[in-house]
């Protein structure tokens, strides 16, 4: 219902095809999409279509990051700003997420991998403390799980924890 209803606003915002200048992207998004376009090489409507979603979804992304700028501005009380901040981040989130959806919706299961290969790239490998010893690394094991002597407290890196 969601792409239903996506795909009609893109359609009655566009008059049926999308601008295809991107103007109205952010550097990322834009890149992005670009990525998108050179990876899957989608026929010239789909193109259309996809650079519609990913400046409708920009659009509105821009106007929550706008409500939340005005709500960090106002004097309101932090709790009840954290909270509204809080509803508002979710809200991106969610245009995204529908967005990557949507353009999915297009594409094959293999290419579904692909896609989604490109839009959450894996986390990079942080090596930490160089050469040392693993067995007694308090981040390469779980503290209980080290070999301790009988009756020596078991490490942790909480400080002043007795």
């Amino acid at each position: 219902m969601r792409l239903l209803a996506l795909s009609l606003i893109l359609l009655s915002a566009f008059g049926g095809t999308a601008q295809g200048d991107g103007a109205s992207l952010s550097g990322a998004e834009g890149r992005m999409l670009d990525a998108l376009l050179l990876r899957f090489q989608p026929l010239p409507s789909v193109e259309r279509i996809w650079t519609g979603a990913f400046e409708s979804a920009a659009k509105r992304t821009q106007g929550v990051k706008d409500r939340i700028d005005s709500l960090e501005r106002s004097g309101m009380d932090e709790a009840e700003l954290l909270v509204r901040v809080g509803a508002l981040r979710k809200e991106v989130r969610t245009v995204r997420e529908d967005r990557n959806v949507f353009v999915a919706g297009f594409l094959t299961p293999l290419q579904q991998l692909a896609l989604d290969s490109i839009l959450n790239p894996p986390a990079p490998s942080i090596q930490h403390f160089g050469f040392h010893d693993r067995m007694k690394c308090l981040v390469c094991k779980k503290p209980g799980e080290l070999s301790v002597p009988p009756g020596a407290p078991s490490p942790s890196l909480l400080k002043n924890q007795r």
